[in-house]
């Protein structure tokens, strides 16, 4: 089953932290800022006297062996990171954390050390976490995948207005040579390279506002898509779409919606539980015919006790073809209808 994690990757200065932390406070989940657990570990070894040139699993591993990191809960409700006992809140920030902070993040036993520790993150429910390898390497299975860039110049500038990541007198044009150089750097590194994964959606954010970036996210987050070429076994004399075939649509739609999620009815049900269908409403607009390709656009719009709602479009092109809502009972073993599991709960959260 796919994780409850929503991942967001990208190079430097692309927004990663911004979005993520919006998406998180939007939701309501935690955020987990992974570049500053790696500029912790940075932190910590340049304060027990290390530099970059002592950066190898030899000298690190009798460090991290002694090095405590956790993130404890802040009276404003977010997350605060402790090291060891002490909180080095700006500290993270300074120019030279953000510069040595990428030849650490290399050495396979600070990656292998915080990769537990990320992954434990997940184990509570739903998490937003941001890094540079989270959908390929620190959860392949996520839920929701992203990967956030921008241009090195867009970048450049956006990290010209947050104050103590670069050094006085810095330019647009020296900044921006300075993240291509961190991206070909993290890019081409042996260990964990900075990628794309196969199934991320990708976000371009050049010229667009912090808010329309996190819609695109959650408009993606909200919707399944699939779709469906229509057979001539579908249709009647006239090549129209027989009106019982929506609502197979309908079921079409949810079955794919669960098995891309990682649940399957087939798992749920050796899990014990059940989805029978409870009520189904359909709205006709417009004929589907044969061989017409069909868009289902899918959303949860409630997940409440043993009630599931999942409300379907079936589109053809742009064009509205058929709207309804389908309403599950989720039922145990015994047929009765009983809570929605969680692990059905974190497939299919309810994105306002």
């Amino acid at each position: 089953m796919k994780k409850p994690v929503i991942a967001i990757d990208g190079p430097a200065a692309s927004g990663k932290s911004t979005i993520a932390s919006a998406i998180a406070q939007h939701l309501n989940i935690p955020y987990i800022n992974t570049g500053n657990l790696y500029r912790a570990v940075t932190w910590f070894a340049i304060k027990n006297g290390l530099k970059e040139d002592d950066f190898n699993d030899l000298t690190l591993i009798p460090l991290l062996k002694k090095m405590t990191l956790e993130y404890i809960p802040s009276p404003e409700g977010d997350y605060e990171l402790r090291v060891n006992g002490e909180f080095p809140g700006a500290e993270l920030r300074t120019a030279e954390i953000a510069t040595l902070s990428s030849p650490l993040s290399a050495v396979p036993a600070v990656r292998e050390w915080l990769l537990t520790l990320q992954r434990n993150f997940a184990d509570s429910g739903m998490v937003a976490m941001e890094g540079r390898d989270i959908g390929t390497v620190i959860f392949p299975d996520a839920r929701y995948k992203f990967f956030l860039t921008a241009s090195p110049e867009e970048r450049a500038r956006r990290r010209l207005n947050q104050s103590g990541e670069i050094c006085d007198g810095a330019t647009v044009e020296s900044v921006a040579k300075e993240i291509a150089k961190r991206d070909l750097q993290d890019s081409t590194r042996a260990i964990a390279p900075l990628k794309q994964a196969e199934d991320a959606v990708r976000i371009d954010s050049d010229g667009l506002e912090i808010q329309q970036v996190v819609e695109k996210i959650l408009d993606n987050m909200r919707y399944h898509y699939s779709y469906y070429r229509v057979p001539y076994a579908d249709t009647d004399q006239m090549g129209v779409v027989y009106y019982a075939n929506y609502l197979e649509y309908f079921e079409r739609s949810r079955t794919e919606m669960l098995r891309d999620a990682g649940l399957p009815y087939s798992q749920l049900e050796k899990s014990g539980f059940g989805l029978p269908v409870f009520e189904v409403n359909c709205r006709y607009s417009s004929p589907a015919h044969y061989d017409d390709l069909l868009t289902f656009r899918s959303m949860v719009s409630e997940s409440r006790g043993s009630r599931l709602v999942i409300k379907t479009e079936v589109l053809r092109d742009d064009q509205l073809l058929v709207s309804g809502s389908v309403t599950l009972a989720c039922v145990n073993s015994e047929g009765r209808p009983c809570r929605i599991p969680p692990a059905l709960a974190q497939v299919c959260p309810v994105i306002r």
